[in-house]
């Protein structure tokens, strides 16, 4: 008997000790973001928003939102999207892309030409011809947009006048892309004077 008793204090004491030395872990259920799936359509009222670092304005439907970047870009996000990113830095865990139009300014390099520097923003320079290039000019804005062979994205990537710097403007999703999602974004684009 007193063998029953030491050995149950000893397990007693070593489970003690186990416990405060790797506490239980949290049971209260982490947040799951994932969008509702019931996108409204983007607003036919427009509201201008100034990106005077880029020496630019933007129309985004009234019901979407902007969003700088830490980098320096900004996203123009449908509302559900952005209430998904909001719920993941806010701490919840979600999975899954998101439908997205960034536009940020990036270094122009002297070495290469504007159309090869839009090849290489493929990331795919060893086969240009792999995706389209197209050539784009409206509202004092011109430069070449192009296709990623996985129709994930399409970007442009062109000139603002008064800037040294080049403008990139990318829709990506993790859906099918195209061109057309690009152009009305830099339609809406206008230059500030």
């Amino acid at each position: 008997m007193k063998t029953w008793k030491t050995t149950g204090l000893l397990c007693s004491t070593a489970f003690w000790l186990l416990s405060s030395c790797f506490p239980q872990q949290s049971t209260s259920a982490q947040t799951i973001c994932e969008p509702d799936g019931n996108y409204e359509p983007p607003s036919s009222a427009y509201k201008t928003i100034e990106l005077e670092n880029f020496g630019i304005s933007v129309d985004i439907p009234d019901n979407y939102r902007a969003m700088k970047r830490q980098n320096g870009s900004v996203e123009i996000l449908h509302p559900d999207d952005y209430q998904w990113i909001q719920c993941i830095v806010n701490g919840g865990s979600g999975g899954g892309g998101y439908y997205s139009e960034t536009i940020r300014l990036v270094e122009d390099d002297i070495t290469l030409n504007l159309r090869e520097q839009a090849i290489e923003l493929l990331g795919d320079n060893l086969n240009p011809n792999a995706n389209q290039i197209l050539t784009y000019e409206n509202n004092g804005i011109s430069g070449y947009i192009v296709t990623y062979i996985s129709d994930y994205s399409v970007s442009f990537l062109g000139t603002i006048p008064g800037q040294s710097k080049l403008l990139e403007v990318t829709a990506s999703c993790d859906c099918q892309v195209e061109v057309q999602d690009v152009t009305e974004v830099l339609n809406r684009i206008r230059v500030l004077r």
